[in-house]
């Protein structure tokens, strides 16, 4: 469970369009993740989308059932450059996980002409440090700076768009469309109820995972994978961001609410 709670939040991260052009500046975002109605997951993102740059960070931990099985735990940060309004460069990624008695981090560091240096630590075995050949690897956005992307090209395109990502193991892209308007009902788990664009990611796997064969893997070899995300600006903050997100794996059906947002 506490790999795809990763993967949940993995997926916030990278659906955040906005209709805004320009400096968006600063916002705090909560969210809680329930599978079958049980609490798993809580995760905190933090925003500054500036007219040049940006940064963001991530903390999420798991519930009690998470806690007790396996004390995971993920913190991330990413800043960079943003040109001509829209496109998003990034300069350093780091994340930190932690998973029972292991820890694990990544940085990500990238040169002005897109080339990215991986540095983990425990140190990539071989065939892992290999599994995605260089040419996959220019020009792409760490899982933080797609988010960033994506909100800063949404006010030309909205909810669609192909985002090309290197997480440090995978290489993937992530296509979004737009379903229409939805409404989504209030809920005590949940702070926003109301009108709601409903869009579709899909996660379509590039290089890296060859060795992903497990069916119940959510990265399992060759499978595209898909969130349904609903896109409102919940009061105070005016920008559009998930505020609800669903992935149906095997029998499980995984929730993402928003449950707290304010300017920062």
């Amino acid at each position: 469970m506490s790999r795809f709670a990763t993967c949940c939040v993995a997926l916030t991260l990278l659906a955040m369009p906005a209709h805004s052009a320009g400096p968006a500046g600063g916002m705090r975002l909560d969210y809680d993740v329930y599978a079958g109605g049980i609490f798993l997951v809580s995760g905190v993102l933090d925003l500054n989308l500036q007219a040049d740059h940006y940064s963001a960070g991530i903390e999420a931990k798991g519930g009690q059932i998470i806690d007790l099985l396996s004390r995971w735990s993920y913190v991330a940060s990413a800043e960079g450059r943003i040109a001509d309004g829209a496109r998003v460069q990034p300069d350093h990624f780091r994340s930190e996980r932690n998973l029972r008695r292991k820890h694990r981090s990544l940085d990500l560091d990238y040169d002005r002409a897109g080339q990215v240096q991986v540095n983990a630590q425990p140190p990539q075995s071989e065939l892992a440090a290999a599994a995605v050949p260089p040419e996959h690897r220019p020009n792409t956005l760490d899982p933080l700076s797609a988010a960033v992307g994506i909100i800063a090209v949404a006010g030309q395109a909205g909810c669609a768009g192909t985002f090309p990502v290197f997480d440090g193991r995978r290489r993937y892209d992530l296509i979004l469309t737009s379903n229409g308007t939805d409404t989504l009902e209030k809920t005590s788990r949940a702070l926003y109820s109301g009108p709601a664009e409903k869009c579709t990611v899909r996660l379509h796997p590039v290089a890296g995972f060859e060795r992903d064969r497990d069916e119940g893997d959510f990265f399992e070899y060759g499978q595209d994978r898909q969130a349904t995300v609903w896109f409102a600006p919940p009061d105070p903050v005016e920008q559009r961001v998930p505020v609800r997100i669903q992935v149906e794996h095997g029998w499980t059906v995984f929730v993402m609410n928003l449950v707290a947002a304010k300017p920062a």
